[in-house]
């Protein structure tokens, strides 16, 4: 498949190594910089605003079979979907948006989202965390989003959790509030962790996880 991913930031990256393995992948981002975190990636890259037209038909969308909008920007990603779906009629349009109310607006123009606010609110609402170690939230053919509790993690940093490629931590629950964290982000004693993974090495993962 010929995918984009707009936004080079911590999911961004992720994505890109993630599909880079067996797809023809593009990342725009307005900075430069941005693209020195994409490691041993085969794919290409585009300097420019996503929501640049002439940015876009450089990163070839007019021949994608997907596109990942993955900024912070709620109203930029919406824009960039918009413009992805009803111009070039790619045929996947994924945005990330963090805005519940903004997630309706997606589902009005058919756009498909991933809101990490929702998830997080749908599970504590639900009472999940009770007695969970290990849960399986979301899932498709590659990725997996997982919630892991465990003592081994108090007082690690975030950057000390994720494993380059293979896990990174996207969210964390403390006492019913929930955090989008950076690196240097501390685990408390009953922390809740959100993390996405590649199916390929749960059971690696499983292992050190519940150890």
């Amino acid at each position: 498949m010929y995918i984009i991913i707009v936004g080079c930031g911590k999911i961004g990256v992720y994505l890109a190594k993630l599909l880079d393995e067996k797809n023809d992948v593009v990342v725009i981002d307005k900075d430069e910089k941005s693209f020195e975190k994409l490691e041993s990636f085969n794919g290409n890259t585009v300097i420019g605003d996503g929501l640049d037209i002439d940015k876009l038909r450089e990163s070839g969308i007019e021949k994608a079979d997907a596109i990942a909008i993955t900024t912070s920007n709620d109203n930029a990603n919406i824009i960039i979907a918009q413009i992805a779906k009803k111009k070039f009629n790619v045929p996947r349009v994924i945005a990330r948006i963090s805005d519940p109310i903004k997630e309706e607006i997606c589902k009005n123009f058919g756009i498909e989202t991933i809101n990490t606010t929702s998830i997080i609110a749908s599970l504590i609402n639900d009472g999940l965390y009770k007695k969970i170690s290990l849960k399986y939230l979301i899932e498709n053919q590659d990725l997996t989003i997982i919630e892991i509790k465990n003592e081994n993690f108090i007082n690690k940093k975030v950057k000390e959790i994720n494993k380059n490629e293979e896990l990174l931590v996207i969210a964390v629950i403390r006492n019913n509030e929930s955090y989008i964290p950076e690196d240097d982000f501390l685990i408390e004693k009953g922390d809740k962790i959100i993390c996405i993974t590649k199916k390929a090495v749960l059971n690696k993962l499983k292992r050190i996880i519940e150890t």
